[in-house]
């Protein structure tokens, strides 16, 4: 079954109006020919996502942390979960997957500059351990509405003395969701630190959103092995689009997409190629080249691609 065309998540804001706004992001990523589609964070970005856990409080637009970081009473009711609700009702023949903030990427990011009366900083195992167990009923949620779940960790790219701790909080939130609907995304070089390597090692997770056009991530073709991957059964999300577009003639063209795609895919095998997506998420990304640049993705992977249909089970409407 061929790959299927996504995104990392993030659009630029695309109405005043919330819901008028998801509703546009949405109908933009089916024109772009995107077929496992997210609600474009229209809401707000990675980290604000996290404001109305117990803990955690808005400090001039950045989450902090106030007190012992809990769970929220009522999965359900969790504004990423609602904005799902509306979204699946206003499309509910498309495939959607949900984004979560994984705990170590939202510490050190909201902890950086003081961790609140509850916790020593942003290395705090605590700070770590509640934000997991907080955000584990969210996954579940999402595993028991049925549609697939993306953990965002950028920062273990930066590497990490240690990685097993992270991991095992990342396999905990993912083993609330079946493990054919799992992705984790890591941006950024991956020879740091031996990141791959140790991303490697995740249990619940069936498939690695990973970068390689920027700059600094294309070199990460080269750590591309497929024996371990297929030791593991885990399969790749291709970033093959860069974001660092500050005038038109950067956006890349089919061509180059397609080129780095081939590149991939000889090194991995087709088999193991599940998404083809943008290196990172839209939002910070000027909106005038967002469309340009998933037209260069789509062009690319037509291009790069002739094998047989998407996976229909990826495209039927999931249980609700």
């Amino acid at each position: 079954m061929r790959p299927l065309l996504t995104s990392e998540g993030s659009f630029p804001r695309m109405a005043t109006d919330l819901h008028d706004a998801i509703r546009s992001a949405v109908a933009f990523q089916i024109a772009h020919g995107l077929e496992l589609l997210t609600d474009g964070e229209q809401r707000g970005d990675m980290l604000s996502m996290y404001e109305g856990l117990p803990g955690i409080t808005a400090d001039r637009g950045i989450p902090r942390f106030t007190g012992r970081v809990l769970p929220v009473d009522d999965p359900a009711r969790f504004v990423k979960l609602q904005d799902l609700v509306f979204v699946r009702g206003a499309f509910p023949d498309r495939a959607f997957r949900v984004n979560l903030t994984a705990p170590t990427t939202f510490a050190f990011a909201c902890g950086s500059s003081g961790a609140g009366p509850a916790y020593r900083g942003a290395t705090d195992p605590a700070l770590h351990d509640d934000l997991t167990e907080a955000i584990r009923p969210l996954a579940r949620e999402v595993g028991r509405k049925g549609v697939h779940l993306q953990i965002d960790d950028p920062i273990l790219s930066q590497g990490m003395r240690d990685f097993g701790p992270a991991l095992r909080r990342l396999d905990a939130i993912a083993g609330e969701v079946p493990r054919d609907r799992v992705s984790v995304h890591v941006c950024g070089s991956l020879a740091r630190g031996k990141a791959l390597e140790a991303l490697l090692r995740l249990e619940n997770v069936s498939v690695l959103n990973l970068a390689f056009a920027g700059r600094l991530e294309r070199s990460n073709v080269a750590l591309l092995d497929p024996r371990p991957w297929a030791d593991r059964d885990l399969s790749l999300g291709a970033g093959c689009a860069h974001l660092q577009v500050t005038k038109a003639e950067e956006v890349m063209a089919a061509e180059s997409v397609g080129r780095l795609l081939k590149e991939i895919a000889g090194r991995m095998g087709w088999e193991r190629v599940r998404y083809v997506l943008p290196d990172c998420g839209f939002r910070g990304t000027p909106p005038e080249f967002v469309g340009p640049i998933l037209d260069g993705l789509q062009g690319g992977f037509e291009r790069a691609y002739s094998g047989g249909p998407a996976d229909p089970g990826e495209q039927a409407r999931p249980p609700r």
